[in-house]
């Protein structure tokens, strides 16, 4: 089984370059046997000009990547892309927990972390728009 992520945390300069770091990704897809739903939702992410997911990641809030030791883990990317481009919350959080399901995580780790993430966001907006009133 090959590794994925570079072990650089949430530091990139400790990770590989943004075309190091893309391969990382797609070749996670066969070694997870990730779906076509799920590949082709990730290299969505990775493609759009809306962004720039190796600058604008930032990981999965409040959760570590389990089996990705860096902040490009493709569920939490894909999450950051809907987050950052979209609005959609409820949308990127079903679909969170789902591609963290087709990476191998069990229902239960999935359903901590989805939850974990959601509070945090959600905690997150609250204080900007708090912020934003006054």
């Amino acid at each position: 089984m090959k590794a994925c992520g570079c072990g650089g945390g949430d530091n990139s300069a400790k990770c590989g370059t943004k075309e190091q770091e893309r391969t990382r990704i797609v070749e996670s897809f066969g070694v997870f046997g990730l779906g076509e739903r799920e590949r082709s939702e990730i290299l969505e992410a990775l493609d759009s000009d809306k962004w720039d997911w190796y600058e604008e990641c930032d990981g999965c809030t409040l959760v570590s990547e389990v089996y990705w030791p860096n902040k490009f883990f493709p569920p939490c990317l894909r999450h950051d892309f809907d987050f950052l481009t979209s609005g959609e919350g409820m949308v990127a959080n079903a679909r969170f927990y789902r591609i963290m399901r087709a990476y191998g995580m069990t229902r239960a780790r999935s359903a901590v972390r989805w939850l974990g993430v959601t509070a945090a966001w959600f905690a997150w907006f609250k204080w900007r728009n708090a912020i934003a009133w006054r």
